[in-house]
């Protein structure tokens, strides 16, 4: 069966409810699922336990208009936002995600960046 490949440029990330395509950059998205080995008199015995997800996005800053400024807002609250992620042949969707870190880097000769983890739970479709 031939591979098929999703270039990066085509996914829509919407957070908060507004389509933040533009201001993205790179984002990856982790399923951490633990695993609790029991030993049994059969053998051993796997069970999954818990699945952690994460987004990971590094994107353009934009002030107090945007991406940032949502994602910054959790975090000084502790609410959670949603995001979906779209890559055109599968979605990853999470209602409830709570932002771990927002974070900006700029210097005096380039654009101003920033990057944001997101905890919670992920459904991939």
């Amino acid at each position: 069966m031939p591979a098929t490949s999703i270039a990066g440029a085509t996914f829509t990330v919407t957070v908060a409810g507004q389509n933040e395509s533009a201001q993205i950059t790179s984002g990856t998205v982790t399923s951490t699922s633990t695993i609790t080995r029991t030993r049994t008199l059969d053998g051993n015995a796997f069970s999954q336990t818990d699945l952690i997800s994460s987004v990971s996005l590094s994107f353009l800053f934009d002030g107090n208009s945007g991406v940032f400024d949502a994602l910054q807002a959790v975090v000084d609250s502790g609410a959670s936002i949603a995001c979906n992620i779209n890559s055109g042949s599968g979605e990853w969707a999470g209602a409830a995600l709570y932002c771990e870190s927002a974070e900006t880097t700029f210097d005096a000769t380039g654009v101003a960046t920033c990057s944001a983890t997101l905890t919670g739970e992920l459904v991939f479709t």
